[in-house]
Order: C-alpha cells, then sequence, then structure tokens
C-alpha cells in the first residue's frame, strides 16, 4: 500500500487537482511519506515541492483517512490521509511546479477526469457528492 498525504481543498460542489507528469486523471495536490517524516511534514515538504507553497504546521488540519485504488499502479491501494488549510489561499496565483503540469478545480461529480482514490475521498467525504 501507497501511504500519502494530500491537501484537500473544496469549495461550492468543487474540489482542487493536479495533474502530475500529463497524466489522464487528476489527484489531490501532496504525495508520498518519506521515512521519519510526519504527516503534516510530508505535506509541508510536497505542497513546497509541487505549487511553492509554504503552509506552516498549525495552518493544517486532518480530516481523515481513506483507502482506494492508487493511480496509476494497477492492483495497488493507496491510503490517503487528508488535510485542510486554516488559511484562505488565492488559488489564481499559486503556480505549478516539479512534476505537476496542472492545476484545475473540477465538478465533484466528473468522475472520468478524477483518480479512483479521490473518488472513494468524494464518496466518503463530501456531504454534496451525496445530494
Amino acid at each position: 500500500m501507497i501511504k500519502c498525504v494530500c491537501l484537500v481543498e473544496e469549495k461550492e460542489n468543487q474540489i482542487l487537482l493536479v495533474q502530475v507528469r500529463n497524466r489522464d486523471k487528476y489527484y489531490f495536490p501532496g504525495g508520498k511519506i518519506d521515512e521519519g517524516e510526519s504527516y503534516v511534514e510530508a505535506l509541508q515538504r510536497e505542497l513546497k515541492e509541487e505549487l511553492r507553497l509554504d503552509l506552516a504546521e498549525t495552518d493544517l488540519e486532518f480530516i481523515g483517512t481513506v483507502v482506494g485504488k492508487a493511480y496509476p499502479q494497477p492492483d495497488t491501494l493507496t491510503e490517503l490521509n487528508g488535510f485542510k488549510t486554516t488559511n484562505a489561499i488565492d488559488w489564481s496565483s499559486i503556480t505549478a511546479d516539479n512534476e505537476i503540469t496542472d492545476i484545475r478545480w473540477f465538478n465533484i461529480n466528473d468522475s472520468e477526469n478524477i483518480a479512483p482514490a479521490v473518488l472513494t475521498w468524494i464518496d466518503q467525504f463530501s456531504k454534496k457528492a451525496k445530494g
């Protein structure tokens, strides 16, 4: 199983996702936890590397965990440990870095473009998806 941390940004039935290396599916900003890192340390590192976003530990609040199908690895599961930020971020001013090729808001019902584990997250945590 792949253990990951991610930043979950949701507003008005939309969810912010990133594209990595021009892959077909999008997923939450974040990534794998390196050995010896706490979840928060891993998320801070990933957000800085991917989006040049520097958040303090006090800016992050744990939401929950889901396990879903990994993408693009077949027959693999990923554990998403989701956080939200307590600070408002102007996402229009954030630029992608390293392997991130796109940042985009998606309707939470857009299953065609969203990675499987993120769909599992939406199903378990998004109130509007159930409506």
